[in-house]
């Protein structure tokens, strides 16, 4: 079944690029925007991207604290925080697996305790960058639509969907027992990651904390889309820039190619058309965006120690609680 995945997911990235190649190949003229950089531009796009893995892995550092009830000092988790971001980058999911031996080794908190957090932190973070670009939409411009439909509608849809899912799959686990010793391991892990990402909201303080830092990285996730989108002489509107914060923030967490290679692209460039942009502009902004993240998190991950990592990759290949 595994095998079958990454045949499946290979397959997928070779379609995506291949229609890419063949709209660049019918649209030359296009590619000459890739040109548009200046120093200035540039410089505020390495503050941004500072500012992002500042706020990125300190949201994460509060909700893995909540979810474990240990602390952790910052610094250090910020290089693990890292350091898992460039694993990612070159491995899927070894970062992950990465973070969560450093953190059993360091600070004790069970592997399933990190995946608690991280599903907990991937369900707020999405469900609340949904819910402020419902509300920015609606406010601003309830007209304004992706295609034929309207937008504000679309994201209320998909931020039921995704504030429901745990609630319902609690529900759906609660009521149903597993004889196998294997299936009654997983239906107990899974209940557990959901009864503390639940139960986690009973917190206020925890909770406001948690939306405040969602809407400082929302808010810096704009301010990115808006000077990409200049970069190419685009004066991008701000219904556009929310949906675009929303797709983006979603796709973090929503895997289906390695890093997303050519689904980002395609998708961009659908909703660039849709909202009339043009497809070119939103396939080379998705592209210039892949290509700050990984010159980034190559340079800050080879300088805190990386390639040591990759060297060593083994004893990250597989965990067990």
């Amino acid at each position: 079944m595994k095998r079958y995945k990454k045949i499946l997911r290979l397959v997928l990235v070779v379609i995506c690029l291949a229609y890419l190649l063949q709209f660049f190949h019918k649209n030359t003229e296009s590619l000459q925007l890739v040109f548009a950089l200046n120093f200035k531009t540039i410089l505020y796009i390495i503050l941004l991207q500072l500012l992002y893995y500042l706020l990125q892995g300190h949201r994460f550092q509060v909700v893995l604290e909540k979810c474990s009830s240990r602390k952790i000092p910052f610094l250090p988790w910020l290089r693990i925080f890292i350091l898992g971001r460039f694993l990612n980058t070159v491995f899927s999911q070894m970062g992950n697996v990465y973070r969560s031996v450093q953190l059993k080794q360091q600070h004790s908190i069970s592997y399933t305790r990190y995946i608690s957090s991280f599903g907990s932190l991937a369900w707020m973070d999405t469900g609340i960058n949904l819910m402020i670009a419902v509300i920015a939409i609606a406010v601003l411009n309830p007209g304004f639509k992706i295609g034929q439909f309207f937008a504000w509608k679309i994201l209320a849809i998909l931020t039921f969907a995704v504030v429901a899912s745990p609630i319902l799959g609690e529900i759906i686990l609660r009521r149903i027992s597993f004889k196998n010793k294997y299936l009654d391991w997983l239906h107990s892990k899974f209940s557990e990651v959901l009864d503390v990402s639940l139960s986690n909201l009973q917190d206020r303080a925890y909770v406001l904390k948690i939306t405040l830092l969602v809407i400082a990285i929302f808010a810096r996730t704009c301010a990115m889309f808006y000077v990409y989108f200049s970069v190419f002489d685009i004066q991008i509107s701000i219904p556009a820039l929310v949906v675009f914060c929303a797709l983006f923030q979603m796709s973090t967490f929503v895997i289906i190619t390695p890093g997303n290679v050519g689904v980002q692209e395609v998708v961009y460039g659908f909703l660039s058309e849709q909202i009339g942009i043009g497809m070119a502009q939103g396939v080379l902004v998705a592209a210039l965006i892949r290509v700050v993240g990984i010159c980034s998190i190559s340079v800050l991950g080879v300088s805190l120690g990386g390639i040591d990592l990759l060297r060593h990759r083994k004893d990250y290949v597989e965990i067990k609680d």
